[in-house]
C-alpha cells in the first residue's frame, strides 16, 4: 500500500475527497431534479429533452479538442509556462467548438432532423456550448490540487440553475424556457471559470497565445479528438436510434435508466483525474512504483464499480416506481442490464490516463471507434426487436468490447489488459509482482 502519510498521496485524496462530495452532492441533486422533471413532465416530452441533450452531447469532442488531460500534463511539465499553456488551449478549443456546431448542425438539418423548430432548440444549445472552452482553466487547478475551488463554482452553478428548472416547471413554463434554461447554465459556468481562474492565477491575456505551439497540441490531441467523437457515439447514440426508430416515449424510459446508471460515472473521472499528475511524477522517478500505483488504482475503481452494481440492481425495483411512478416501471429491468457497463467504464477511465502518459494516443481511437461500430451495428438489430431491452444490451456490449477486450488485440496495450485481468481476478491474489510484461 501507498505511504499513509505522504503528503503527496495526502493531497491527492484530498482533491479526490472534494471533487467526491461535490459528485456526491450533485449526484443526489441530479437525481432529485430528474424525478421531478420525469414525473411533471412525463415519458414523451422527458424523452424529447433527453433526445435533444443526446444530439447536442456530439459536439463535445470538438468542444474539448481533446486537449484535457494534456493541458494537465504541460501545465505539470512545464509550470513557468501555465500562461501560454491555458491561453492557447482556450483560444484553439473556441474554434473547435465553432467548427463543431457548424458540423453538427449541418448534419443534422440534412440527414436527422425535419422539424424546424427542434433545430432551432438544438442550435441554441450547440451555441452556448461554445462557453464550454473556459473550462480550460480546470486543469489548472487539478495540476495545482487545487479542486476545491472548482468544485465549489461547479456545485453553486449546478444548485442555482437547478432550483430554476424547478421553477419553470412548476408554474407551467414551455418546453422553449426550460430549453433556455440548460442553454443559460452553459453560459453561465463557461463564464465562472475564467472568471475564477482570473482570481485565482490571472486573466487570459491573447497576448500570451502561441499558434505553433497551440497546432503542436492539437497534433497531439488529433487522435483523442476523434476517440471522443466515436465515445460520445456509443454513449449517446443508443437514445438518438431509440428516438428515431420507436419514439420520444420510449427514450424517456430508457434514459431514466441512463442517467441511474451514469450518474454513477463521477467517482472514476474524479479519482484519474486526481492521480493522473502523480501516475505522471511516478513514471518519471520509479517504474515499479509507477506500475504498482497503476495496478493499486485498477483495483480500487473495479471493486468499487461491482459494489455500486449490486446495490442499484438490488434498489431499482422499488425505488425506480416510487421515484418516477409506474410509467416508468420498464426503466428498472433497463438499468439492471446498463448498469453492468460500469464495470467497464470504471476502469476505463484509468486506462485513457494511461494511454496519454504511455503516449499510445491512437489506440483510444481504436478502442472507442470499435465501441461505436458495434453499438450501432447492435442497436440497427436489436432496437426494433426488443425496444430499449436491445438498446441497454448493446450498449453493454459495447462497454465490454471498448473497455476491456479490445485491449489484448494490440502487443502495445496488453499491459493494460493483463493489469485489467489482474484486477478481476484479484479474489485469486495471483499478480504479487508490478513488471511489464
Amino acid at each position: 500500500m501507498w505511504a499513509a502519510k505522504s503528503p503527496t498521496i495526502v493531497r491527492v485524496f484530498s482533491n479526490t475527497s472534494w471533487l467526491a462530495g461535490e459528485k456526491v452532492v450533485t449526484m443526489g441533486v441530479a437525481l432529485v431534479l430528474s424525478v421531478f422533471l420525469a414525473r411533471s413532465l412525463g415519458p414523451e416530452i422527458w424523452g424529447r429533452l433527453n433526445y435533444l441533450l443526446a444530439v447536442v452531447a456530439l459536439i463535445g469532442p470538438f468542444t474539448s479538442l481533446g486537449l484535457n488531460s494534456i493541458v494537465t500534463r504541460e501545465i505539470v511539465n512545464q509550470p513557468d509556462q501555465v500562461d501560454k499553456i491555458v491561453t492557447t488551449a482556450f483560444v484553439y478549443r473556441i474554434i473547435g467548438s465553432v467548427v463543431g456546431v457548424s458540423l453538427c448542425a449541418l448534419t443534422y438539418y440534412l440527414f436527422i432532423g425535419d422539424d424546424s423548430q427542434e433545430l432551432l432548440l438544438i442550435l441554441a444549445l450547440l451555441i452556448s456550448s461554445i462557453f464550454g472552452a473556459g473550462q480550460v482553466t480546470e486543469f489548472w487547478f487539478q495540476a495545482q490540487m487545487l479542486n476545491k475551488y472548482v468544485s465549489a463554482l461547479r456545485l453553486t452553478v449546478f444548485l442555482g440553475f437547478a432550483l430554476l428548472k424547478v421553477v419553470l416547471v412548476s408554474i407551467g413554463a414551455t418546453f422553449k424556457m426550460l430549453i433556455l434554461a440548460f442553454c443559460a447554465e452553459l453560459v453561465v459556468s463557461g463564464l465562472a471559470y475564467l472568471c475564477l481562474y482570473s482570481f485565482k492565477n490571472s486573466p487570459l491575456r491573447l497576448a500570451e497565445l502561441d499558434w505553433q505551439y497551440g497546432w503542436r497540441l492539437l497534433k497531439q490531441s488529433l487522435w483523442l479528438v476523434l476517440s471522443g467523437l466515436a465515445a460520445v457515439l456509443y454513449l449517446k447514440v443508443d437514445q438518438i436510434m431509440l428516438a428515431r426508430m420507436i419514439s420520444n416515449e420510449a427514450v424517456g424510459i430508457y434514459s431514466v435508466a441512463v442517467r441511474l446508471s451514469e450518474v454513477w460515472f463521477f467517482f472514476p473521472a474524479a479519482f484519474a483525474a486526481a492521480i493522473f499528475p502523480v501516475l505522471l511524477r511516478s513514471k518519471a522517478q520509479s517504474e515499479a512504483r509507477y506500475l504498482k500505483q497503476l495496478q493499486q488504482s485498477c483495483d480500487a475503481l473495479l471493486y468499487s464499480s461491482l459494489a455500486v452494481t449490486l446495490l442499484v440492481i438490488f434498489l431499482a425495483p422499488f425505488l425506480i416506481p416510487f421515484l418516477f411512478g409506474d410509467k416508468y416501471q420498464d426503466s428498472a429491468a433497463v438499468l439492471a442490464i446498463h448498469i453492468w457497463g460500469g464495470t467497464f467504464v470504471f476502469m476505463r477511465a484509468l486506462v485513457s490516463k494511461w494511454l496519454i502518459s504511455e503516449s499510445l494516443l491512437p489506440y483510444s481511437l481504436w478502442s472507442h471507434g470499435l465501441g461505436a461500430i458495434v453499438n450501432v451495428g447492435l442497436n440497427i438489430f436489436l432496437i426494433p426487436k426488443f425496444g430499449y431491452f436491445g438498446a441497454a444490451w448493446a450498449t453493454l456490449i459495447a462497454y465490454f468490447f471498448s473497455g476491456y477486450l479490445c485491449f489484448w488485440v494490440f502487443p502495445k496495450t496488453r499491459l493494460i489488459a493483463l493489469i485489467m485481468s489482474r484486477s478481476i481476478l484479484l479474489p485469486l491474489n495471483w499478480h504479487k509482482s508490478y513488471r511489464r510484461v
